[in-house]
Parts: structure tokens; C-alpha cells; sequence
């Protein structure tokens, strides 16, 4: 009788260590998984930045963009090499390569970065030295 007992126990121990160990690897994955579409979010951010300002920020700082005051993202954009593309005189038309790192984070230190090349036409008046 004491042996059964002991095998439930057994049993029972295995089974809660297995829940547990399910559990902490689910978290795991859910702030991976935060992690990357905050990532995500920032290359959105950095494309917007690149669409609409005439002269983008190189660093946006940390942006909070969720209520969990863990998780936040910081787009860098980091500019590349210029050539006067096919087709345009340098006078009219420069292409500018841009680099977007953006890095997302959340709890426990989780980290995904991204990164984005982009080419953008700027006048030469946009083009920055």
C-alpha cells in the first residue's frame, strides 16, 4: 500500500514539474513573440519617418507602444550610400540608402532586432551631408 502510495506521488510531483516547466516555456514565447511585433512596429515607424519627413530622425529613442511599460521598441535609421539613380541627372534626383534597425523589447530582458533597407529619392537640397 505505502509503495502505491509513493508511485502517486511520484506520479503527481512529475506532472505538476511538467505543468510548470509548460507554463515558463508558454511565457517564454509569448514575450518572444511581443518582442518581435514590437520590432515589427518600429520598421512601420521608421518606413513613416522615411515617407514623410524631409529630414528624418537617426534615433527615435524608446517608444512605449503598448500599455505594458515593459515592451518598447527604438528605430535607428542610419543612412547609406548616395548615387544618382538610372534614368535622372544629379542636378534633379539623388537615391539616398537608408538602413531601419529597429529593436523590440520585452519583459525579462527579451529582445528581437530587425533590420530594413530602404532607398529613398531626395532632391539635392534633402540630401543630408
Amino acid at each position: 500500500m505505502l509503495v502505491l502510495l509513493a508511485v502517486i506521488a511520484l506520479a503527481a510531483g512529475a506532472a505538476v514539474h511538467d505543468v510548470l516547466f509548460a507554463q515558463q516555456l508558454a511565457n517564454t514565447r509569448a514575450h518572444e513573440q511581443r518582442a518581435m511585433g514590437a520590432a515589427e512596429l518600429g520598421l512601420r515607424i521608421g518606413l513613416g519617418q522615411l515617407a514623410a519627413a524631409p529630414a528624418p530622425l537617426p534615433d527615435t529613442g524608446v517608444l512605449h507602444p503598448g500599455p505594458t511599460p515593459t515592451d518598447s521598441v527604438q528605430v535607428m535609421l542610419r543612412p547609406g550610400a548616395r548615387h544618382v539613380p538610372p534614368g535622372f541627372s544629379a542636378a534633379t534626383f539623388m537615391a539616398q540608402d537608408y538602413e531601419i534597425h529597429s529593436t523590440g523589447r520585452s519583459a525579462r530582458g527579451t529582445g528581437r532586432t530587425l533590420v530594413q533597407g530602404v532607398t529613398r529619392l531626395e532632391t539635392p537640397a534633402q540630401v543630408s551631408p
